[in-house]
């Protein structure tokens, strides 16, 4: 190997040991790393997350009808009756949403809850 080579593969070395330290970390990762207009935020999916399948005139939906007339397709037999109680819990869900920093949070409601008795 040259000299020539040799320095050229320790400058390497050197750049890549560099990028290795100055790596970010989770530690030193922060909310100022982004825009003070940047929204922070989180999402829901009806069925994982509304539960209260049989409260306010709510429809079955397609999935309430396949997790209870196929337990057996589901690993461990659940269904999305109660799931995590947005529905119930929502008060205390959005106060968490904004003790934890988030300014913005996107959830859903079933259809089967806005069209109950969808015909096809």
């Amino acid at each position: 190997m040259t000299t020539q080579n040799s320095l050229l593969l320790g400058l390497v070395g050197l750049v890549i040991s560099s990028l290795a330290l100055t790596k970010p970390t989770l530690a030193s990762f922060s909310r100022s790393d982004f825009p003070n207009d940047f929204y922070f935020g989180s999402a829901t999916s009806a069925y994982q997350v509304e539960g209260a399948a049989n409260k306010s005139g709510r429809g079955p939906s397609i999935w309430d009808t396949f997790a209870h007339d196929e337990p057996d397709r589901i690993k461990d037999g659940s269904n999305g009756d109660v799931a995590a109680d947005f529905y119930n819990r929502y008060k205390e869900d959005l106060k968490t949403t904004k003790d934890t920093g988030l300014n913005a949070i996107r959830f859903s409601i079933s259809w089967s809850r806005i069209i109950p008795r969808f015909i096809v």
